[in-house]
C-alpha cells in the first residue's frame, strides 16, 4: 500500500508527468468540477459524462486545468517542507523546481486579463475567458490560484479578487460561472447541460465559496472575507421560507442569480462545505494556523468586531487564547508545549 508520503510524492509526481501543450495539467475526464468534461464530446446531454469514451473526440492530452495547477502551487509547498524536515533535500528540490515551473505557466497562459483561465478545451481554446460568449469567468480558478499566491506581487491576484466581486457574487453567495450556459456546449459536457443558475451552471456552489474566503484572507482583505463569509453560512440566513432546507446545515449548492427562485437552498447535506468553511473560519479568518513547531495566530477579521477568545487543542497541548483586535493584522507565534497555556495579545 506504501506510505502517506509515497502517496503524496505518487500524486505530485502524476500532476507533473501529465501535462498538455501549456505546461498546464491535464484534466483528463475532469477535476474538482466533475461536471467539466472537456474530454467527452458527446452530442446527447444525458450520457454519463465521466464514463463516456467518444472514439471522435479529439487527443485526450490536450485539455489542460488552471485549477489544478492552482492546487499544486498552493499544496506543493507543503509536500516540500516534508521533504526537507526529512532530510530529503534531492526531493525536495526538484519538487520546488516543478512547482516555480507551474507557477510561470499560470502566469503565462493562465491569466486572461482580469481574472484567471479556468481551462483549455480539447480543442486548445480557452474556457472561462473573455474570448467566451457565455462561461467567461469560473469561480474555482479564482479561489485556488489566489491561495496559491500567485500573482500577489504584480496585482494580479487582487485584480481576480476585484473580478469575483463584479461579476460571481451575489446576496446569497458566490455563483461558480457567469454568464451561465443558456445552451448545451458538447465541448465543455455536463456543465452547460443544467438549467441556468443551478448546479454548476452558475449555481452559488458552497463547496468552493470558501477558496474565495481563503483568498481574501491571505490578500489581507477582511471584510471582503467575512462577508462571504456570512453569505454561505446557514446562521446569518434571514429569509428561511426561501432558502427551505434545514436552517443549520449547508448545501451543496444554493439557487443563483439566474436561477427561477435565486436564494433557494438544494442537496442539504450532500457537500465537502463544512470541512472548508471550517478551515476558513478557524485558520483564515480567526488566524489559528497549525505549524510543524507551534500555532502562527494571523487574524484577518474586521477590527470592529473587538476581540475573540479561542480554546484550541493542538497534539498534546491546549491553547486558551483571548486576540484584542487593532486592526494592524498582525501575526504571533506560540512554539509547541504540551500542557495548558493561557495567552492574551493584541494583532
Amino acid at each position: 500500500c506504501g506510505t502517506l508520503l509515497e502517496h503524496l510524492e505518487v500524486s505530485f509526481g502524476h500532476v507533473v508527468n501529465n501535462r498538455g501543450p501549456h505546461g498546464l495539467p491535464l484534466i483528463g475526464r475532469a477535476d474538482w468540477n466533475d461536471c467539466l468534461n472537456l474530454n467527452c464530446y458527446s452530442d446527447t446531454p444525458d450520457e454519463s459524462f465521466q464514463t463516456f469514451s467518444n472514439p471522435n473526440a479529439p487527443d485526450d492530452r490536450v485539455a489542460e486545468s488552471v485549477l489544478i495547477a492552482g492546487m499544486m502551487v498552493a499544496i506543493g509547498p507543503d509536500l516540500v517542507a516534508i521533504e526537507r524536515r526529512l532530510g530529503r533535500n534531492e526531493q525536495a528540490d526538484a519538487q520546488q523546481a516543478a512547482i516555480d515551473a507551474m507557477r510561470a505557466a499560470v502566469e503565462k497562459d493562465g491569466w486572461d486579463g482580469e481574472w484567471f483561465v479556468r481551462a483549455y478545451d480539447a480543442m486548445g481554446h480557452k474556457v472561462g475567458s473573455h474570448e467566451n460568449e457565455e462561461g467567461r469567468i469560473f469561480i474555482e480558478s479564482q479561489g485556488y490560484c489566489v491561495m496559491a499566491g500567485i500573482g500577489v506581487e504584480d496585482g494580479k491576484a487582487e485584480k481576480a479578487l476585484e473580478s469575483v466581486g463584479k461579476y460571481l457574487e451575489t446576496e446569497h453567495g458566490i455563483v461558480l460561472v457567469q454568464p451561465a450556459y443558456s445552451k448545451y456546449h458538447r465541448e465543455l459536457g455536463e456543465v452547460s447541460s443544467y438549467p441556468m443558475g443551478y448546479k454548476e451552471n452558475a449555481g452559488i456552489f458552497c463547496h468552493n465559496n470558501p477558496w474565495i474566503i481563503i483568498g481574501e484572507a491571505l490578500a489581507g482583505r477582511a471584510e471582503d472575507a467575512w462577508r462571504h463569509y456570512c453569505k454561505i453560512t446557514p446562521a446569518f440566513t434571514r429569509d428561511q421560507q426561501l432558502r427551505k432546507v434545514e436552517p443549520y446545515v449547508f448545501c451543496q449548492m444554493v439557487a443563483g442569480k439566474d436561477a427561477a427562485r435565486p436564494g433557494e437552498g438544494k442537496n442539504s447535506w450532500l457537500t465537502g462545505t463544512a470541512a472548508w468553511t471550517w478551515k476558513a473560519v478557524s485558520e483564515a479568518i480567526l488566524g489559528v494556523k497549525p505549524q510543524f513547531d507551534g500555532l502562527l495566530i494571523e487574524p484577518c477579521l474586521p477590527a470592529r468586531y473587538g476581540s475573540y477568545r479561542i480554546r484550541r487543542r493542538f497534539r498534546e497541548a491546549e491553547y486558551d487564547l483571548t486576540v484584542h483586535l487593532t486592526g494592524a493584522q498582525g501575526r504571533v507565534f506560540i512554539p509547541y508545549k504540551p500542557g495548558k497555556q493561557v495567552l492574551e495579545f493584541e494583532l
